[in-house]
């Protein structure tokens, strides 16, 4: 039986010890205006009571809805008693005399506190909310937090425009409008997946400042229908809607609408289906998005329906249908298994056991008494706690790293760094020191028969398992993924410019030094190569003429023009044999279709093929400024690509990676293609990387010809093995600011 018969339906509302009543008082009796719906959970009866005042919602018991009834200004605090224990025999069983009066005493303050009775407990009411004051103000940063990530506020009551926008759109909510949709929502996807060659150019875009206010407005607009959904719905099936208002989420602008007014719906598939209207809806927009982004030309009409696409499908999955997250797919899961309050209820058990393993036995939890779980259910109790914890925190985590480098080169790192410290503080440190601080401990826990000594017990011997841990050696691997990028191809560009004539390779061909690769014409280079021929056969006859007058002026004059007509035939020499192409290292041809080349004019330096040594291969892997300190040359280095994933190629790291990447990097490394380098598109369109990113070369094994440029790869590379404390430090370092390192 519940030591708190009351609760939100959402948070469990703590009551504060009552004064003694005497046999003889008559109690007040309970409100004539309440709403009281009867619902089923789990084969068991509860009652949902509205208050229409105040609009708020509670949860009851079927045996503690029947002792509320008690309450009826005529009966004293004897007869209630008295009454209670004939309608339910088992509590002189689970209750001493002095434990009975303090249940229906408690039970009574906690319907004063709600406001259930006709006269209002106000003093009780007073020390409650004075309680909630200095709770505020002790959770300063937690609430900070909050209004800086999450903060919303209300506008209007929209309940009569509800009710009029519902009747004519009943329509809506039939089964063949329901699989039509259905129908329209597969096609978006159908031609979604048709069209994802189109998905590198639109995500190139998604970061531009136009594109993000663009994305904005698109926000407000498709979540104000989101929420649209969320209301009409539950007009339809017959609840009230008595708020709408503006939040914001992660810096991202939502209308929203309470629909709390479900939690009264006997029927469990009306309650689910006005939790599922918004992504429905969010669902429908993105087929139909897709339909037409699918056949517009490229534009800003064409960035704002890709934005609907991202918003209203992939934004809509991982948030709203998400049930780890207190948004629609979290109440959709708890009305679909029957546990209201899942959240609640999985983490009180997982704190629970937590303080257990502590304390011992002699942990004292008043929330879980409060909320009689079901032991079959347990294994999902654990479970949902654990996840939705990891997930809460992966999800801050994510968001401060995705930050970071995106305000850098706004130059509002340090804006970053203050979001992660007040995320840190707010949702780490002090839900640790609020923990402790529930305990109450007193000088006698810290005595040595107190209760702080199983947990210093268990924390000597934490200690004691990291400490050990530190010195035990451990092999660091870095693992990076790309495409296959060649170090050192070799880039066939001519040195004067002409016609193709013949091309003697095509792609694959293996070449030696000095091969033929392109012959090119040129007819100015040609006649100029006779027309000096010509002259330095003019210029020698002259200086043999000069030598038969004796004249030594004549003589030097003579030779000078000898000379340097031989030098401008040198020259033109070396133009005509530049128009022959011919591979300076040996290697493989890397360049398709040569052949359409015949005949196209090249200019000087344009580049015509690439060479490349295929056996053994050197390829790029991308470093960030953490790793690259710890890759050195003649390291190991273990490749997958997805050509061959039951293959492994062997390599060794070819020099020590010094090569820094600037501006740009090659695409194959961008997190938009197939690498995982973050990247920013500039304004010329490169790929910026969002963190100092170095080059290392690995020299790859590939007598077989298997490995080709292009092929997306995973690359591990084996740095040695190094001490877990060791490693553990490093990164505690990397983690605090160069100007605050020792």
């Amino acid at each position: 039986m519940s030591a708190v018969a009351l609760a939100p339906l959402e948070e469990e509302v703590a009551a504060p010890p009552a004064a003694p009543q005497q046999e003889n008082v008559v109690l007040p009796p309970l409100r004539k205006d309440l709403i009281v719906t009867k619902q089923v959970y789990e084969g068991r009866d509860y009652y949902v009571v509205k208050d229409p005042i105040s609009l708020q919602y509670f949860r009851m018991t079927a045996e503690d809805y029947s002792l509320a009834t008690l309450f009826d200004g005529i009966r004293t605090f004897g007869q209630i008693r008295q009454r209670y224990r004939e309608r339910y025999p088992h509590v002189d069983l689970d209750y001493s005399p002095e434990d009975l009066n303090e249940r229906i005493l408690r039970f009574a303050n906690d319907l004063a506190m709600l406001q259930f009775l006709s006269v209002q407990g106000m003093r009780l009411k007073a020390r409650y909310d004075a309680a909630k004051q200095r709770k505020v103000k002790k959770n300063f940063l937690y609430n900070l937090a909050n209004q800086v990530f999450f903060f919303r506020f209300s506008l209007f009551d929209p309940d009569k425009i509800f009710a009029r926008m519902a009747r004519p759109l009943w329509w809506i909510w039939t089964r063949p409008v329901m699989w039509a949709s259905l129908a329209i929502m597969v096609a978006g996807l159908i031609v979604f997946i048709q069209n994802a060659q189109n998905l590198d150019q639109a995500l190139a875009n998604l970061f531009h400042w136009e594109n993000l206010a663009l994305m904005w407005v698109s926000t407000i607009l498709l979540k104000s229908v989101h929420e649209l959904g969320h209301g009409l719905t539950c007009k339809h099936f017959g609840g009230e809607v008595h708020e709408v208002g503006f939040m914001s989420m992660v810096f991202t602008p939502y209308f929203f609408v309470n629909v709390s007014d479900t939690w009264t719906m006997p029927n469990r598939r009306h309650r689910i289906l006005v939790s599922a209207a918004g992504i429905y809806v969010e669902l429908i927009f993105a087929a139909l998005a897709t339909f037409l982004w699918a056949v517009i030309q490229p534009g800003w009409f064409h960035n704002f329906l890709f934005n609907i696409i991202i918003i209203t499908s992939v934004s809509t999955i991982m948030f709203n249908a998400n049930p780890l997250m207190r948004f629609d797919g979290y109440y959709i899961l708890t009305d679909w298994i029957e546990v209201p309050n899942l959240q609640g209820k999985a983490r009180a058990l997982i704190q629970h056991q937590f303080n257990l393993l502590l304390f011992g036995h002699s942990a004292k939890d008043a929330t879980l008494s409060r909320m009689p779980l079901p032991k079959r259910r347990f294994a999902l109790f654990y479970t949902y706690a654990v996840l939705s914890w990891l997930y809460g925190y992966w999800v801050i985590y994510k968001l401060i790293i995705f930050m970071k480098p995106h305000l850098e080169p706004l130059g509002l790192e340090g804006l970053s760094d203050w979001f992660a410290g007040l995320a840190l503080t707010s949702w780490v440190l002090l839900p640790i020191f609020a923990f402790f601080k529930t305990m109450q401990l007193t000088r006698q826990d810290w005595k040595p028969h107190g209760r702080l000594r199983r947990l210093s017990a268990i924390t000597a011997v934490a200690v004691g398992i990291f400490a050990v841990a530190c010195f035990l050696p451990v092999e660091l691997k870095i693992k990076r993924t790309g495409a296959v990028e060649l170090a050192e191809p070799e880039q066939v560009r001519p040195e004067v410019p002409g016609f193709i004539q013949e091309v003697c390779v095509k792609e694959g061909d293996r070449v030696v030094p000095g091969q033929a690769l392109v012959k090119m014409a040129n007819r100015d280079l040609s006649q100029s190569l006779a027309m000096m021929e010509n002259r330095l056969r003019v210029a020698e006859a002259n200086v043999a003429r000069a030598i038969g007058t004796e004249k030594p002026a004549e003589l030097k004059q003579a030779e000078n023009v000898r000379l340097a007509y031989e030098a401008k035939l040198h020259e033109a020499q070396r133009d005509v044999n530049n128009l022959v192409l011919k591979a300076r290292t040996a290697g493989t041809v890397l360049t398709r279709e040569l052949d359409r080349k015949t005949g196209h004019m090249l200019r000087g330096n344009e580049l015509v093929c690439e060479i490349a040594s295929l056996d053994p291969m050197r390829i790029k892997v991308a470093l960030n400024e953490k790793e690259v300190r710890y890759v050195k040359k003649g390291q190991k280095v273990d490749l997958k690509v997805n050509a061959y994933p039951s293959r492994t190629f062997h390599g060794v790291i070819a020099e020590d990676p010094i090569i820094f990447f600037g501006e740009s990097i090659p695409a194959a490394f961008s997190a938009r293609r197939a690498g995982d380098v973050p990247v920013f598109v500039d304004a010329k369109g490169r790929d910026v990387p969002l963190e100092r990113t170095f080059q290392a070369v690995v020299e790859v094994d590939n007598h077989e010809g298997l490995l080709r440029p292009g092929m997306t790869s995973r690359g591990k590379i084996h740095t040695g093995t190094r001490l877990w404390g060791q490693l553990v430090l490093q990164s505690l370092r990397d983690a605090i600011s160069l100007d605050y390192r020792f």
